[in-house]
């Protein structure tokens, strides 16, 4: 499957083109603008538990905007000027849609997936390595995110600035939302719900969604035959992740 967003069209394969270098910011759009009209080339891709209307066009992803998109936008900005190569670069808008940045690999997308139930997962996702690399991947994200002091905070679902103790994080993270290359995370898609979040809290979040912590019959419906140990898998997590006090991670 090819993913959304693609580790073989980084910012530095892809240039924004030379007539669009000094447009003036539109309101509404982030100040981002390309050519507004459809080719046929667009190829439409299918979304992921909360986006629909994905079209790819080349190297680039066009996907719809919202109210948040703006706030998202200049995140994403952030985390390109800090080194962070586990997300899109924004190259503009096409009337309500958004251009990023294309990754091409494999996405652990279960289209059959409903609540309540196991996520299907390739065995390339369920294995220690996929799971250290996910932990690890979202430390360079936290690291990236931590001295950022966004402008805009009109985030989805927590439209506020980041209060004490929280930096703006992903919001979604899993494999559902997860670049895999050779069988390793390599980027995180679908940033729509990024908001404030403690670091801590976005670990635990991840922990249960990568680990993943479920029950008997759900991790059999996600591929896990045997059954896996959860608490060496959420050990390796959080030790691949580099918290030194494991215990801070479990529930009060």
């Amino acid at each position: 499957m090819s993913a959304w967003l693609g580790r073989s069209y980084l910012i530095s394969d892809v240039q924004i083109p030379a007539h669009l270098a000094g447009s003036p910011v539109i309101a509404g759009n982030t100040g981002l603008v390309t050519d507004q009209r459809r080719q046929a080339d667009d190829v439409p891709l299918s979304g992921g538990r909360m986006t629909s209307g994905i079209v790819r066009r080349g190297d680039r992803l066009l996907r719809p905007m919202g109210p948040w998109s703006p706030a998202v936008h200049e995140y994403l900005r952030h985390l390109e000027r800090a080194g962070f190569t586990g997300s899109p670069r924004g190259l503009g808008t096409e009337g309500n849609l958004e251009v990023l940045t294309f990754f091409d690999g494999d996405v652990a997308v279960d289209p059959q997936w409903q609540p309540g139930h196991g996520h299907r997962l390739p065995p390339y996702a369920r294995t220690d390595l996929a799971l250290r690399g996910a932990a690890d991947l979202l430390r360079k994200l936290h690291s990236a995110a931590s001295d950022f002091q966004p402008a805009v905070t009109s985030y989805r679902f927590h439209p506020h600035p980041p209060r004490a103790g929280q930096i703006i994080s992903h919001g979604d993270l899993g494999p559902w939302n997860t670049v895999y290359g050779d069988g390793i995370p390599v980027a995180f898609i679908d940033w729509d719900s990024a908001g404030p979040a403690t670091p801590l809290a976005d670990l635990a979040d991840a922990a249960w969604t990568f680990v993943p912590l479920a029950p008997p019959g759900q991790l059999l419906e996600a591929g896990f035959d045997p059954l896996p140990d959860l608490a060496a898998r959420l050990r390796m997590f959080v030790d691949a992740y580099g918290l030194t006090d494991r215990k801070a991670i479990l529930p009060l």
